[in-house]
Formats: structure tokens, sequence, C-alpha cells
């Protein structure tokens, strides 16, 4: 794949980590962290914008921002439409109009428009326009759920066709649409890689037995509880000191077990874990 955005040694302020990062044609990369953990800035250092403290960027390739910049609140959807029926790209530009729940306020000023459909508009311009590098800065986390569906489809359809997406959001449920992501805070760089690497930063799994009727069994082992870690193969079990028969009678199914119950990360606290 050819490469479009290229990050060497990269900061933005001048303490901390420096960050290299590559990112091909048709791949997508989520900035994510706390407000003014350094997103904006960082898609303006990409940008052009904002010099970075530290390192470079190199961009291959037409790049575009969903923005409103330099646009009158007083200028109706239809005046930010390109003329034609195909986008650059091949989108029908009449069927994204509704897919974004503009095609019927397409005749009213932008000032007029709900929050959501305003986030919508801006993102109108870079989809419809021959960019290969498009930077998305917190519109999709305005969009209701309907249009975000919608528009999720379209970026990857673009993605299909080799646009590459840069998008800074606070939804952490939007990151497994990402290839690749960034942690910021204090305009740092807390982590850099993927989903499943983010996930492995989360606290130790456990899993906790019920055992009722067995006394003797109890008494053994009490707490009955050992930790799990997730590997490539499947979990290690691993325990206390002195709770090595703990994990034994686990996993040779021994007595009364009732149930077990694992307690899995979630990704909002394997992202807390980096603060």
């Amino acid at each position: 794949m050819t490469e479009v955005l290229s990050l060497e040694h990269l900061a933005i302020v001048s303490t901390g980590p420096t960050l290299s990062l590559s990112i091909a044609s048709g791949q997508s990369l989520a900035l994510i962290g706390p407000a003014a953990s350094g997103k904006t800035h960082f898609l303006q250092v990409i940008a052009g914008v904002e010099r970075a403290s530290q390192g470079s960027v190199k961009i291959h390739a037409r790049m575009a921002a969903a923005s409103s910049d330099g646009i009158s609140r007083r200028t109706k959807v239809q005046a930010m439409i390109p003329r034609g029926e195909l986008s650059p790209k091949g989108i029908r530009i009449n069927d994204l109009l509704y897919m974004m729940r503009l095609g019927e306020v397409r005749h009213r000023p932008i000032s007029e428009l709900s929050p959501g459909q305003y986030a919508a508009c801006e993102l109108l311009a870079p989809l419809l326009s021959d960019a290969d590098l498009i930077l998305v800065d917190g519109q999709l986390d305005m969009l209701d759920p309907w249009t975000l569906r919608e528009v999720l489809k379209v970026i990857r359809l673009l993605q299909s066709s080799g646009s590459t997406f840069v998008v800074a959001t606070n939804r952490s449920d939007l990151l497994a649409h990402f290839d690749a992501l960034i942690v910021l805070k204090d305009k740092q760089i807390r982590f850099a890689g993927s989903l499943e690497d983010l996930k492995r930063l989360g606290p130790i799994q456990t899993v906790q037995v019920s055992t009722e009727r067995q006394q003797g069994v109890r008494a053994l082992v009490s707490p009955f509880q050992v930790s799990v870690d997730k590997t490539e193969d499947g979990f290690r079990f691993s325990t206390t000191e002195g709770q090595e028969l703990a994990a034994k009678l686990l996993l040779e199914g021994y007595g009364d077990v009732q149930f077990l119950v694992t307690k899995t990360q979630s990704l909002e606290e394997s992202l807390l874990s980096l603060f």
C-alpha cells in the first residue's frame, strides 16, 4: 500500500515521548483523550496549521479537513454541494445528502441547522472531495446514531477506494472502526498502537469461583480467587502465594464449584489505566 502520512519523531509539546508512525492508503487513525488533551492541536500539526515542537510530518496525498471555516452561517446547504450527480470518488451526491439527513434541509441556511446537522454539513466537503487524506475533528461525536451509522458506511466505502482518515473523537465506542489509535493527555502521547494493544494494558482479569456445600474445600482455598492474564494462545492462570491449590481445583473442575465469574477489562478501563 502507498504511504499517505508519515510522522517522524513527532511531539506537539517539548516534553514527553515522540512518535514515529506511518499510515498507508485506505487506513484510518483515531485520536482520543480528555478535553484539552491536544487532539485538535495534533490535527492542526498534521494539516500544517501549527508547528510541531519536535519531529516532522510528511504528507504524500491531497488533503481535506472537515470544517466550516470561511463559510457564512447564512450560506445554504445547497451552496456547499458540488455540481453534478457523482463525487470524484463515485459517491452519488443526492444519496449522500439523504444518508446524512441533509436532503430535506438543503435549501436552509446552515445557521438554522441542529448541532448534528451542522456537523454533518461540515463533513460534506471532504467526503465529496477528491482528497486522499481526510481529517475529522470531533464531527462524528456530534452525529445522531442513525446518521453516524450511514457516515461510517461512507467512510468504509472511501477507504476501500484508498482514502485515509485521521479522526479526533471522545467516543471510545468508535475506536473499533479504526486501524490504529493515539491516546493523548496534556498534549503528550500516552499510547500509540492498535485497539487490541490498548486492551492488553487494562487491569488483570479475575475469575471468582462459588463453592457452597463443601466446607473443607472452602477452608483450604478461601478466598477462592485466581488471576487470569489473556495471552495469544488463550489464558494464563496465576495465583497469590498459597493459592496454588485454588488454580489446580479450578482447572480440574473439582468439588461443588457452581459457577465462574470472569471479569474482563472494559475499553474504558484500559484507557483510564493510561492516566
